[in-house]
C-alpha cells in the first residue's frame, strides 16, 4: 500500500511543479490534471506525477492525522 504526504505547490514550469513535501523538495508532473495549479495549491502524487488536487483544509488535516498530533479514534492492538 502505498502513502501519499500532500506536496504544496512552490513553482510552476510548463507541465511540471516543484512541490515541498515535509521539508523536501521535489518535481512532479501536472499534465494530467484537468484542474488549473497556481503556486500555494496543495498535490496528491505518486511516482513523480501529480494525481489529484486538494484543499488546503484537507492538506492540513492529512498532515496532522499523519504526525499523529490527531486522535483517529482507531486504537491497534494485537
Amino acid at each position: 500500500m502505498c502513502i501519499s504526504i500532500p506536496g504544496k505547490v512552490i513553482l510552476i514550469k510548463g507541465e511540471n511543479a516543484k512541490i515541498k513535501q515535509k521539508g523536501h523538495f521535489h518535481w512532479v508532473n501536472i499534465s494530467s490534471l484537468e484542474d488549473e495549479i497556481k503556486k500555494g495549491d496543495y498535490l496528491i502524487t505518486y511516482q513523480g506525477a501529480a494525481i489529484n488536487k486538494i484543499s488546503p483544509k484537507d492538506a492540513k488535516e492529512i498532515l496532522r492525522l499523519m504526525d499523529g498530533t490527531g486522535d483517529t479514534g482507531i486504537k491497534c492492538s494485537d
